[in-house]
């Protein structure tokens, strides 16, 4: 399977959480890290949308990828997944809605992404509310949420811990048919 990394805000392509989950799940999936531009989000995520797609491209898979991202990373990934071949996506610490700072554009992405989703998302995450995620999740047949508890945006090593776990279940169950009273992984 590929797997392609994508980092939160201004993040390095190499982002250290993201490493270590590429790590926890062994050599049998081909990863690709490649960034996303620094700076100010582009008016649609179109330049970071544009920037993903190159890459995947570049690394001419012979399947679509899985892709994986943290914070920002995961709002590039869903975007590109509502409009272009994924096979699946996982979010990890979604920020759909923080404080003072709504975002319909990635409500309405989750609301479209027609591939699984998996969604990692303390309980306590500021920036990504459970009781504005919930909804969304249940409204959306593809979509799967895992809440780490007592967790904000920011992930430790516990919750690395508990991520790769829900990480690598989610891509064990990619290759077989997941009924929706089963979608929660």
């Amino acid at each position: 399977m590929n797997l392609v990394w994508l980092p939160g805000f201004n993040g390095a392509a190499r982002q250290p959480l993201l490493t270590r989950l590429a790590s926890a799940l062994g050599p049998a999936h081909r990863s690709l890290f490649p960034g996303l531009p620094r700076g100010r989000p582009s008016e649609g995520l179109v330049r970071e949308r544009t920037f993903l797609a190159e890459a995947i491209g570049a690394a001419t898979f012979a399947e679509p990828p899985v892709l994986v991202g943290r914070s920002f990373g995961g709002r590039v990934a869903l975007r590109h997944a509502v409009t272009a071949p994924v096979q699946a996506v996982v979010l990890l610490g979604f920020p759909v809605r923080p404080p003072g700072r709504p975002r319909p554009d990635d409500e309405a992405a989750l609301r479209a992404v027609p591939v699984p989703t998996l969604i990692v998302q303390g309980d306590a995450d500021e920036k990504g509310p459970l009781d504005v995620l919930a909804p969304l999740v249940e409204s959306n047949p593809h979509l799967s949420l895992v809440v780490l508890p007592n967790t904000g945006h920011g992930f430790g090593r516990r919750q690395e811990r508990e991520a790769a776990g829900a990480l690598a279940r989610f891509l064990e169950a990619l290759g077989r048919p997941v009924s929706r009273s089963r979608r929660r992984v």
